[in-house]
């Protein structure tokens, strides 16, 4: 069966962390190499040229194509090798695809095996969290900065949102929990409701597994305000800030962790009244 984008496109990243390729052919018989198929009939056997391109199906050469033309369009590849070599079939990572590429792992550039991972990380993850968080990643590889920027902000709000009303609803005493919630009801902004949920924290960070109380200042509040204030910068054109590629790509790997953190407190808060 012909190969989706979504796997095509996970095989191509996987492709450019092996060495030694120079240009287009050599990503295609890679790809090729690393695509999952069954055990090949005297037939189909006869048909094998010498490396991965005969395992590559009808179409999929082309559809491998089209993903290394959104790769350059996305600053991830640019065509030649060197002076001698400048154009395409050869090709080579560019100073921020060598970033992504080194760093080995989950990458908003494959965003289907991102959400893949994400999923895993975070098994709890609400639904609506999850759309946001695909739209910024199509938004992503799109290069629309700014609609990534907003998206991945959405989807943090409704996380976060989730966080403050599961640690109110947890509060044991129902005056004091009644009193809390009516706060948080009529706090204006979701950094004002944050804040009511920061003066809650110390009560219960004792009784927290360590597990979720490590670096919490800096995976809670730090990645909120980081993702926050770039949604702000990108929704409201008159504040004259840009968002741009690298700072979306690096708060997009910071949402998995951001994420998990967070979900891990909602599990915890659902389980233990404070």
């Amino acid at each position: 069966m012909p190969m989706k984008m979504e796997e095509a496109r996970s095989f191509l990243m996987q492709a450019l962390r092996q060495p030694h390729w120079r240009q287009i052919e050599d990503l295609l018989i890679a790809v090729g190499n690393l695509k999952p198929r069954d055990a090949p009939t005297q037939q189909s056997r006869q048909r094998f040229i010498a490396d991965g391109r005969g395992y590559l199906e009808r179409g999929e050469s082309a559809l491998i194509d089209e993903l290394i033309w959104s790769l350059i369009i996305q600053g991830v590849l640019a065509p030649g090798i060197d002076d001698s070599n400048r154009n395409l079939p050869f090709l080579h990572l560019t100073d921020y695809g060598r970033k992504c590429v080194e760093e080995n792992k989950i990458l908003p550039h494959d965003p289907d095996g991102y959400l893949v991972e994400f999923r895993k990380a975070v098994p709890m993850a609400d639904t609506v969290t999850v759309e946001y968080l695909t739209e910024s990643l199509q938004c992503f590889i799109r290069g629309l900065d700014r609609a990534a920027a907003v998206m991945l902000g959405a989807a943090s709000e409704k996380s976060v949102l989730l966080l403050i009303d599961s640690c109110a609803a947890s509060i044991a005493d129902p005056t004091k929990r009644a009193a809390t919630q009516a706060q948080i009801e009529k706090a204006p902004s979701i950094f004002r409701k944050y804040e009511i949920f920061e003066k809650q924290y110390p009560a219960f960070k004792a009784n927290l597994p360590k597990d979720l109380t490590e670096n919490v200042d800096s995976l809670l509040r730090g990645v909120f305000d980081l993702i926050r204030n770039s949604r702000n910068d990108a929704g409201h054109p008159a504040s004259g800030g840009l968002v741009d590629r690298d700072t979306n790509y690096s708060h997009l790997r910071l949402f998995v962790p951001y994420c998990q953190r967070i979900y891990g407190l909602i599990g915890w808060f659902e389980k233990n009244p404070t």
